[in-house]
């Protein structure tokens, strides 16, 4: 794999816009300078987007054989991740040839990764985007009784998620580590992030600006380019 930033991941230029706390809009793409590139972890560009869509924390939420892939770094507690779920969520369900893959990072205490660790465990019942989509919704801050009741709601056997979550301890400790070395290594400073194609968006995006996206990423292959 390539050891130049610059041909892994493309600068983004974006302006905030009035859609939320935190949320950015896509104004512009330029190449990277010299400078921009440098201060691109070296290690990201080794991983590269792809392997990033990949490994024991990523999770497939939507049109896996899609041709372009969206990753999202969230957290249950983030008010931005929250107000931009619909949007990810209508995105998947208007371009079926957009891939999203969830990544679990719960940086607001004890009751985020509480929440991260039990929509984690609904995949090995077949509920997870049913815990995903309920706790995206549960208003105001988390607590241990809120997650609970959302998870039972949205049909998690709680009991047996439980007993997955003891089992499974080590799969559900290497997921979050991975998570957290790869926000260091794309210097992401919160949540949400973004990374969609070859390009790296920290903060809240709206459906409008997903697509421009997209659609840039799909510009550029055709054109071949790394989009």
């Amino acid at each position: 794999m390539a050891s130049n930033p610059t041909k892994i991941f493309a600068a983004l230029l974006a302006s905030t816009v009035a859609v939320g706390v935190g949320a950015v809009a896509v104004s512009s793409f330029v190449a990277p300078t010299s400078a921009e590139a440098t201060a691109v972890p070296p290690m990201v560009a080794e991983l590269g987007p792809e392997a990033l869509a990949r490994g024991p924390s990523a999770v497939v939420a939507g049109n896996p054989q899609g041709d372009v892939t969206l990753i999202e770094y969230f957290d249950y507690q983030c008010p931005v991740c929250r107000r931009v779920h619909p949007a990810v969520k209508q995105l998947a369900a208007e371009d079926k040839g957009v891939r999203i893959i969830h990544k679990h990072w719960p940086v607001f205490g004890a009751s985020s990764i509480y929440a991260a660790k039990l929509a984690l465990a609904a995949r090995w019942q077949d509920r997870y985007e049913q815990v995903h989509n309920a706790f995206m919704t549960i208003p105001g801050r988390l607590d241990d009784d809120k997650i609970r009741k959302a998870a039972g709601e949205a049909g998690l056997d709680l009991a047996r998620a439980e007993r997955d979550l003891k089992e499974r301890d080590a799969q559900i400790d290497a997921a979050f580590k991975e998570v957290s070395a790869q926000a260091a290594m794309l210097q992401l400073r919160g949540t949400p992030g973004f990374i969609i194609g070859n390009y790296i968006v920290p903060g809240g995006l709206d459906l409008k600006a997903m697509k421009e996206v997209v659609a840039e990423v799909r510009a550029k292959r055709k054109n071949g380019g790394q989009g």
